[in-house]
């Protein structure tokens, strides 16, 4: 039978009509995913990449409270780095810090790896103790502060000042808070009291996951109790170790609560962190709002660089899951 002619040609050309570039690009579906996207996309844009570049934006404003913004370029940058006024005070609050970010995370990490021993263990009273040992993290912030305020309190009412007082006949305050060279040690204090839960349950957690049947292995190979915590324990804890320690690091470094409450960034700057001289700066002092987003964007850097690493462990830990 002959073929009709131009049938088979038309059938040709319609089944090889070349898709949109869209299509090509983003795959079939990608109208219905876009609608599925879009909430996400608008709150991405809404509360981070809006706030992100209005940040920036500001920081190279003169903007000072109840006056129209005058752009500046990096004037308040280079205000901060090397200008007579804020330079010292800047570099000041990068030197606190980082020991105050610096020694609370390594402290933390320390004794919340010792309490996640200590509560793998089984042993009478363990519910009662977990319990105890992760009370500070549940209290409020503002509890936790006025109540080590009270204990520092540098007249004899103080509970530090009270007890030398009364048991140890010791006349001598101590400023806990008010001595530039013991106030940033007394809130690094408060930090770590009010912190060490939180690492104490995410080892305790992953020292759940380990199973008992590796440490009856290794006791019967005759490892003693130290070499089934370098063998078995510590590395099992590699991954929860360090998203812990980053997590703890940006909040620690971002915190005001603590030196809020306490000090206000005294005395004479000795607990003023880069947050607490971002809300000098902007809100309680000068009011330079476009000097205050120049400190935060100085220090954005170091936090791209944690929350990288951090999603890079947590999508790794996923991935072996």
């Amino acid at each position: 039978m002959a073929a009709i002619p131009g049938i088979g040609q038309r059938h040709s050309a319609v089944g090889s009509a070349p898709r949109p570039a869209a299509t090509r690009a983003l795959g079939r579906d990608w109208k219905i995913a876009w609608v599925f996207l879009l909430p996400l996309v608008l709150v991405l844009v809404g509360l981070v990449a809006y706030p992100f570049v209005s940040g920036i934006i500001l920081s190279m404003q003169q903007k000072v409270v109840g006056q129209d913004p005058t752009w500046v370029g990096l004037r308040n940058y280079r205000e901060l780095l090397v200008g007579e006024q804020y330079s010292g005070i800047f570099w000041n609050s990068v030197r606190v810090s980082v020991i105050y970010t610096g020694v609370a995370v390594a402290v933390k990490l320390l004794l919340g790896m010792c309490m996640a021993l200590l509560l793998n263990e089984t042993f009478r009273g363990q519910t009662l103790m977990r319990a105890v040992l992760f009370l500070p993290w549940a209290v409020p912030t503002i509890i936790v502060a006025l109540t080590w305020r009270w204990i520092y309190d540098g007249s004899p009412s103080g509970l530090i000042n009270y007890v030398r007082i009364e048991f140890f006949e010791q006349q001598t305050l101590i400023q806990f808070l008010a001595d530039p060279s013991l106030a940033l040690w007394s809130v690094i204090v408060v930090a770590i009291w009010q912190g060490t839960p939180f690492y104490t349950m995410m080892f305790l957690a992953a020292m759940q996951a380990i199973p008992t049947e590796q440490y009856e292995a290794a006791s019967l190979d005759g490892a003693n109790v130290f070499r089934r915590f370098s063998d078995i324990t510590l590395p099992s804890l590699v991954p929860a170790i360090t998203i812990t320690a980053l997590l703890s690091t940006i909040w620690t470094a971002n915190s005001i609560n603590f030196i809020f409450a306490l000090t206000r960034g005294g005395p004479v700057n000795a607990t003023m962190t880069f947050p607490m001289l971002a809300y000098e700066v902007g809100i309680a002092g000068a009011r330079q709002l476009g000097l205050a987003a120049a400190v935060s964007v100085l220090f954005f850097p170091l936090f791209i660089v944690a929350i990288y690493i951090l999603t890079k462990r947590m999508l790794s830990v996923e991935g072996r899951a």
